[in-house]
């Protein structure tokens, strides 16, 4: 989807239509959000070629999916906002069968939050809502634990040792705020969540940047395109995906 020039960059403010998937299928799923969002794309594409679903993706740099104006490159982030208004319209005229929803936990809002769980939920609420009036079944999928650094970077420094380089909960975890604002939208506006933090952590909560020979991450907070590629079952199970032909 990058290379196609489907994720929008931080000047744009329409949201591309990009098709994958079976393009003749009438089981449309979106995927909607930021980078984070993006970063499940090699899953869901997999999930959409097994399954016969027509593919959807809508994400742009760092714009949150909450309905929250941020601060980028030290100003508001308005283009974000006006993207964001552009494509839950166009969601929302396209009647998708299912939507997922993601976005990282980062991000600096341009107003000081009196009550940022409050804020947050309040504005993820009103992305929910306004993604209910397309009819989908909506999901959220909660942001993925971050490693400490760039991965490459500490991979590079210790390619014998990686365990150097893993992180453990819940400092993996960028803003638990975040994470529970995203929770309590969904449970007051009947949305699903996904939390993928057992996909990325262990039981004993440690972290990995690699798993046997695939590396988990490709920068400092992304996952890497084999890892999420590798997902595809278990998202697929979490979604309880069904054929779209």
């Amino acid at each position: 989807m990058y290379r196609d020039g489907c994720h929008q960059n931080y000047a744009g403010t329409s949201a591309p239509m990009c098709v994958y998937g079976d393009r003749s299928s009438k089981y449309v799923v979106v995927l909607f959000g930021d980078s984070h969002a993006a970063q499940w794309f090699p899953a869901l594409n997999v999930l959409a070629l097994q399954h016969h679903w027509k593919l959807i993706s809508m994400t742009k740099a760092s714009c949150k999916a909450a309905t929250v104006t941020i601060v980028n490159a030290h100003r508001p982030y308005t283009t974000c906002d006006r993207w964001r208004a552009d494509a839950l319209s166009r969601i929302e005229k396209l009647r998708p069968s299912l939507v997922l929803v993601s976005s990282s936990d980062a991000g600096t809002p341009a107003q000081t939050m009196r009550d940022p769980l409050a804020g947050w939920t309040d504005g993820y609420a009103r992305t929910f809502r306004k993604l209910s009036r397309s009819g989908a079944r909506l999901v959220a999928l909660l942001d993925t634990p971050w490693p400490r650094e760039d991965v490459l970077d500490c991979a590079a420094i210790h390619p014998l040792h990686l365990r150097d380089c893993s992180v453990r909960v819940p400092k993996a975890l960028h803003d638990v705020t975040r994470r529970n604002a995203t929770k309590a939208a969904a449970r007051s506006t009947g949305v699903s969540v996904i939390d993928p933090q057992p996909w990325l952590c262990t039981t004993h909560g440690d972290c990995p940047v690699a798993v046997y020979d695939t590396f988990v991450y490709r920068d400092e907070s992304h996952m890497a395109e084999g890892y999420a590629e590798a997902l595809a079952p278990v998202l697929g199970r979490a979604l309880e995906v069904r054929s779209g032909s």
